[in-house]
């Protein structure tokens, strides 16, 4: 018997919280990184203060810096762009 499988209790698999957290974990990740993109995009029209006020808050706050700046962030008007 070369393999065996365990019985009872022993079997590795994710239960419920560990799927959890991994799903929130992969959320997390994806709105981080699409926030991030959005905020390079649009930081031609915001100053340099705002542009690094929101960074700070995208990088810092887990979940709520993104979900802020997807939310607020796209609908926010800053100064114009000059073209």
């Amino acid at each position: 018997m070369f393999l065996s499988i365990p019985a009872g209790d022993e079997v590795l698999a994710p239960t419920g919280y560990e799927i959890f957290a991994t799903t929130l974990a992969l959320i997390s990740i994806c709105l981080f990184i699409w926030a991030l993109v959005l905020l390079a995009r649009k930081a031609v029209t915001l100053t340099k203060r705002e542009t690094i006020l929101w960074l700070l808050l995208v990088v810092f706050v887990p979940l709520v810096g993104p979900a802020a700046w997807l939310i607020a962030g796209g609908r926010y008007r800053g100064k114009p762009a000059v073209r």
